[in-house]
This record gives structure tokens, C-alpha cells and sequence, in this order.
């Protein structure tokens, strides 16, 4: 081979090497310029910052031109605002391809992921431009939204709150409806021009024009994203709402309004809506878009239930003007009504079981015994949830807010329960072995202590018939000294680990009803305490709602049914056990006949109550509100406990009821009218 000579396989590898190298060097140099990085890499990084919300950074990278027209903190401050307004959750940047030419212009696409009107997406374009630090961004408000220029805004508009969902009773009665109605109106910053608007609206609706301008300025210094109502419609409209909705600027709103056709007979269940006020607007501004002069609920379940109720409100993105005039609508979400309710409520029952205590101040609750279905929950004195919508009078004001609390649902409070809870004493009793159905105290002496260690403190009980009592004579004749003297034989360590069974200190959340209480301190450490408590006084507090569950026991083979109100799929009369096995089925079944003595039984408490066809099992309770012994206050609460239905048939109804001050008024029997109609009724 001659000397300074290359083979061809050489020289043809030297030229493809070259060629790489020139290849190379222009690709560096199209994305790299002469002064650094080129400008697809400098609008990547902009963007990286923007996924990250380093608005900081961005600005950074913007031209000195941008820079002479918006300050750092006005930069930063903009997007900020944009993201924080239209609830901003992620933001994905991509940029397009391009014609390698075309450096100064590039394409990108933009997807905001919002909590406002979903995903926001779009195409766009960057302007680079290249000056002493090299490629920038030549930066404009379009740049965040292809539609928006210097001095446009972007703000975020609630359009429709959506209609409340319906609450029925279990038979598709309504409790909380809404008579439709369709408003028509403005939103002062969606119209354009107002003059033409106002003029042609006043005209399809032969109003007068000024009257309708003079609504428009109101509204507009009140609160110019807000819709202001000109004409209210019976149901959706029909053609003439479509026909006015064609005017530029005028749209159509729900108008529905609230209706309680039960009146007080449900308001406990309902509650009812009122205006947001402002406390409750900043705890519900951020999680629900509530605006002022919005409704929401108050008690029942119009407020347990408002997220499910209200529904969802629609939204839209738009782009304003600096006059407020809306020019652009970058996302729309349309409302979504609220959720319909249905109740296990059966009016029937409700109104027989609230007839009895409508003019007193008590309550009462109606559960089906194998289901746990709440079939009425009633309190008095009541009111009238109507009247928070179309407006108080003084008088029902002062009357709803005074000493009676016809607001206070008392059902699911706790009172001092008496001798209805002699049934559980009962139970612990046998189910604990500590008695038997034959264990028997003389009571004639008609007051009794343990010992003089008990000092001046006796038990006392009503007139004996006489002789030796028994554990069915005792519950029928409702004595105090035979329970008194149960609760002490089975200990303070047992009768709390039994009323733990049976669901004292418990809660419902579903059902917001207070914990019933066997003591102050959750201790039975003193036996005048305990002995007390075992024939329902002491500091014993239970709520009609618990007092009721708890009977409900005796119906299921010992186990204690969960108590609910709504008829969701899940249940649709489904048992659902609160407790189980609280106690023996033998010992429930037991207790059952026992019930049904004080019904059967000569001179039983509550045989005044006996019905044809009705097999029923009863409890009385006087419940003395006394400090002491000493106490002067004769306060008394009547209770009556009972379970019932057809003869021959399991029991289907297990009912707990309560009536304030029925001292001189007959104590317990002071309801027995009422009960007695109602098995009448209900099994005739």
C-alpha cells in the first residue's frame, strides 16, 4: 500500500463520521442558538414550571420586554388567582410539533384539571423572541387563555344551585317537596347590552321597560354575578320561557319553593330550611359554593342530610372584560338536583301515636320490632316548618323560641325513664341466674332499706294487694322495694356490664341521638344508688328512641334491633342488630310473658289497655324530677312502654312514649285514652 494513501472502506467511514458531526452540530445549533439553550428547550422549562406551580421560576424566564409590562408579584399574583378561582388541581403541558423553520412560534396544548368545571383543554401558541439572555418568552395574558388579552379577568360564576331533592314518607307521602316554579331574569355582567335587553324582555312580557332597568342597576350594585328574577312561572314555563330565554342576555333559574304539607306532625323529622346566614357561610363556602341569600337546612333532616339534599350547583369559567361585561366562556358545568329522600315514617302510625301528646310536652317513638324501621317519631309541642319560609309572626317566634322548646326534638333526648326500665332489671335478673320467676318479697310494710347504714333513706312503693310478691307480680304491680332488692343481689359490676349490652353510652350517629346515662360518673359504687337506679330513678337518663330499641330485644330472641329512618336500598326492611345477644332467647321470651301480665294480670298497671284481637305486652312508668326525697317539686314524667300485635302473631310494633307534668293529671294512665284507641285501629 503506498504511503499517505487511504483504502476506499476508510475514507468512506471518514465521510459518514463528518456527516454525523455536521448533523449533529446543526441539530445543537437549531435548539441551542448561539447564546444557550434553544427556544423549544426554554418554553419546556417555563412549562415544567407551570406543571409545579413555580410561578417564581416562570417569570424568570419571560422576555425584558414582558418584564417592563407586569411586575414579578402582579405575575405571580395572576396565576395564583386563576388557580386558587377556578380550584386548579393539575395543569398538563405538551408541546406541539412544529415546522423546524417556524423557532419564534411554537404550539403547545393545555389541560386544566379543575374542581369547578371539570377539565379545561385547549390549543395554543407561545411567541419567543431572543434577546440579551437569550430565548424568552415573550409573554401576554393569552398565554395562560388563548381568548384573553390585557385587562380581561377570569373569574368563575355559580349559574344554578340545582333543585333540593324530595322527602317521602314510606308510602310515597310528601314531607319536604318543592311546588316547581321557573324564574326568568338577568345576570347583570352576561348582558351585554342592557338597553336592548331590558327594552325587548319588557316587551314579551308586557312589562314596563324602566321598572325592568331599575331591577338590572340594582342587582348590579348588589352583586353584578349574581341572577337577578324578573318573572316567576308556575312549573318549567312552557313555551314562553324557552321563547324569552332566546333574548341575549336573559336566562331561567329554578324557583321552586319548600313545602311541608304535614305541617307539625313531621317538623321533627323534616326540620326545615332558612337562609345561609354568615356564620354558616364561611364554614360552607369553600366545601359547597354556598352564596348569601342561599337556603340550607336547619334541623331534621333537611340539615342532617343538606349534602344530599342540596345538590351540586352549576359553574362556568368565563373571561370579563375590565368594564365586567362577560366576553368569553371557557367551561360550563350544568347543576345537578339534589338526591330524593325516602322515609320509613308510616303517616298512619305517626298521627295516631302524636295525637296522644300534641298538647302536652312529650314524645314518642314507633319501631317495627324485627326490622328496627322507625314507623313514627313524634315530639310536642311542635311547629310548623312552613312558616320559616313564608316568614314568622312575632308571636310564633316567641312562642318557638320560649321556655316549651318546640324546636327540641324530644324523642332523641334523655329523661328519667321510671319503671319502664323494671323490664331490664328483669332481664339482668334472670339472665344472670341472680332470680328466678318465683323469687319472691314480701313488700306490705310499703317501705324498705338494707340496713340503718342507710341512715333515714328508705325505698317506697305503691299499695300492695297484699302478700308475698313474685317476679310477675312485682313487674305488674310495678314495686319498687322487689326491684330495689334485685338490683342490690346482682351487683353493680353486672347491672353496668348488662346495661352496656344494652347500648347506654352508645351513640346513633346516623340518628343523633343522645346517650342514655346509668349514672353521672358511669359508676354504681353506692348502693342507694344502685338500688334506685334498678327500679328506674337515681341518675338513670334514657331517651324514648333508646327506651324503645331496648324493648325490642325481648321480640328477637334477645338480640337489640339498630333503630333507622332512612329507607335506603341497603335496608328496605332488612334487620340490622345494634346488639347482639344482649341476652338469652329464654330470658327474652320470659320477659315477653312477663309484659304481658301487667296487661293480663288482676290490678296489673296497664290492664286498662287490654284489646280484643291484640296480643299486648305493656310497661308503666312515673318518673318523680326530684333532687331529693325532701325535694318540694312533685314534676312528674309518665312513660308507657309497650309491644303489640294480632293475636296469635308475632309482635310488629314496639313503642316507647313519654308526657311531661303528669302529676294530678294520672301519672303513666294519663295516655292510656290514646294508646287504647290506636290498638283499636291498628288491629281491628
Amino acid at each position: 500500500m503506498d504511503k499517505g494513501k487511504f483504502p476506499i472502506s476508510k475514507k468512506i467511514t471518514l465521510l459518514i463520521v463528518v456527516v454525523l458531526i455536521a448533523t449533529i452540530a446543526g441539530l445543537v445549533y437549531a435548539f441551542q442558538g448561539d447564546s444557550g439553550p434553544g427556544p423549544r428547550v426554554v418554553l419546556e422549562k417555563y412549562m415544567n414550571h407551570w406543571e409545579h406551580g413555580d410561578y417564581a421560576s416562570m417569570y424568570e424566564l419571560l422576555s425584558a420586554n414582558a418584564k417592563q409590562k407586569v411586575t414579578k408579584k402582579e405575575f405571580i399574583k395572576k396565576h395564583e388567582s386563576i388557580a386558587k378561582g377556578i380550584k386548579q388541581r393539575k395543569i398538563q403541558l405538551k408541546l406541539e410539533k412544529s415546522p423546524e423553520k417556524e423557532v419564534e412560534t411554537i404550539p403547545f396544548s393545555s389541560q386544566m384539571e379543575t374542581g369547578t368545571v371539570g377539565v379545561l383543554s385547549f390549543k395554543n401558541r407561545a411567541k419567543m423572541v431572543e434577546d440579551d439572555e437569550g430565548w424568552r418568552v415573550a409573554w401576554t395574558p393569552s398565554l395562560i387563555f388563548p381568548q384573553m388579552k390585557e385587562g380581561d379577568r377570569v373569574g368563575v360564576l355559580r349559574t344554578a344551585p340545582g333543585t333540593r331533592g324530595e322527602i317521602t314518607a314510606r308510602n310515597g307521602e310528601p314531607l319536604a317537596v318543592n311546588t316547581k316554579k321557573t324564574a326568568v331574569g338577568m345576570v347583570p355582567n352576561e348582558v351585554l347590552d342592557p338597553e336592548k335587553t331590558c327594552r325587548e324582555l319588557a316587551k314579551a312580557l308586557n312589562r314596563d321597560p324602566q321598572t325592568i332597568r331599575n331591577r338590572l342597576k340594582e342587582g348590579e350594585k348588589k352583586d353584578p354575578n349574581r341572577f337577578i328574577p324578573i318573572q316567576v312561572f308556575n312549573g318549567k314555563g312552557g313555551e314562553q320561557v324557552d321563547t324569552l330565554k332566546k333574548i341575549s342576555g336573559v336566562s331561567a333559574q329554578d324557583a321552586s319553593v319548600r313545602v311541608y304539607p304535614q305541617k307539625d306532625l313531621t317538623a321533627h323529622i323534616t326540620g326545615y330550611i332558612r337562609p345561609i346566614t354568615k356564620e354558616q357561610l364561611k364554614k360552607y363556602k369553600e366545601k359547597g359554593g354556598y352564596q348569601p341569600g342561599d337556603w340550607i337546612g336547619h334541623r331534621g333532616l333537611e340539615s342532617d342530610l343538606e349534602e344530599r339534599l342540596r345538590g351540586t350547583p352549576g359553574w362556568k369559567v368565563v373571561i370579563s372584560r375590565e368594564d365586567g361585561k362577560q366576553k368569553a366562556v371557557l367551561g360550563e358545568t350544568p347543576s345537578k338536583n339534589g338526591e330524593d329522600i325516602q322515609v320509613t315514617i308510616d303517616l298512619k302510625t305517626q298521627a295516631q301515636l302524636y295525637r296522644g301528646i300534641k298538647n302536652d310536652k312529650g314524645a314518642g317513638v314507633a319501631l317495627h320490632p324485627q326490622t328496627g324501621e322507625i314507623l313514627a317519631m313524634v315530639s310536642a309541642p311542635s311547629y310548623d316548618p312552613n312558616q320559616f319560609i313564608h316568614g314568622l309572626s312575632q308571636a310564633e317566634w316567641s312562642r318557638i323560641s320560649g321556655p316549651d322548646q318546640p324546636l327540641a326534638n324530644r324523642a332523641k333526648l334523655t329523661y328519667a325513664p321510671g319503671s319502664t326500665m323494671k323490664p331490664i332489671t328483669a332481664a339482668i335478673g334472670l339472665d344472670t341466674k341472680t332470680i328466678t320467676p318465683d323469687t319472691s318479697y314480701n313488700t306490705d310494710e310499703g317501705k324498705w332499706q338494707k340496713d340503718s347504714s342507710w341512715g333515714g333513706y328508705y325505698v317506697t312503693r305503691v299499695d300492695n294487694p297484699g302478700g308475698g310478691v313474685d317476679l310477675a307480680k312485682a313487674l305488674a304491680w310495678s314495686d319498687n322495694i322487689y326491684f330495689a332488692r334485685v338490683g342490690l343481689k346482682i351487683g353493680a359490676a353486672k347491672t353496668i356490664d348488662y346495661y352496656k349490652k344494652f347500648g347506654f353510652n352508645a351513640k346513633l350517629e346516623s340518628l343523633g341521638m343522645t346517650p342514655s346515662q346509668y349514672s353521672n360518673d358511669n359508676k354504681l359504687d353506692n348502693e342507694i344508688l344502685l338500688a334506685d337506679t334498678s327500679y328506674g330513678q337515681g341518675q338513670l337518663l334514657v331517651s324514648p328512641l333508646h327506651l324503645a330499641a331496648m324493648y325490642t330485644t325481648f321480640a328477637n330472641e334477645g338480640d337489640m334491633i339498630k333503630p333507622y329512618l332512612l329507607m335506603d336500598p341497603d335496608h328496605k326492611g332488612k334487620r340490622v342488630i345494634w346488639k347482639k345477644k344482649v341476652i338469652t332467647p329464654d330470658t327474652a321470651t320470659q320477659v315477653q310473658e312477663l309484659l304481658r301480665g301487667v296487661v293480663e294480670l288482676p290490678k296489673g298497671s296497664a290492664r286498662d289497655l287490654k284489646t280484643a284481637g291484640v296480643d299486648l305486652g305493656a310497661k308503666t312508668g312515673t318518673a318523680e324530677l326530684k333532687a331529693s326525697k325532701d325535694d318540694k317539686n312533685n314534676r312528674q314524667l309518665g312513660w308507657l312502654a309497650w309491644m303489640a300485635g294480632k293475636k296469635g302473631e308475632k309482635p310488629d310494633l314496639v313503642v316507647a312514649a313519654m308526657v311531661d307534668e303528669v302529676q294530678d293529671r294520672g301519672g303513666s294512665h294519663y295516655i292510656f285514652p290514646s294508646v287504647k284507641k290506636m290498638l283499636a285501629e291498628r288491629y281491628r
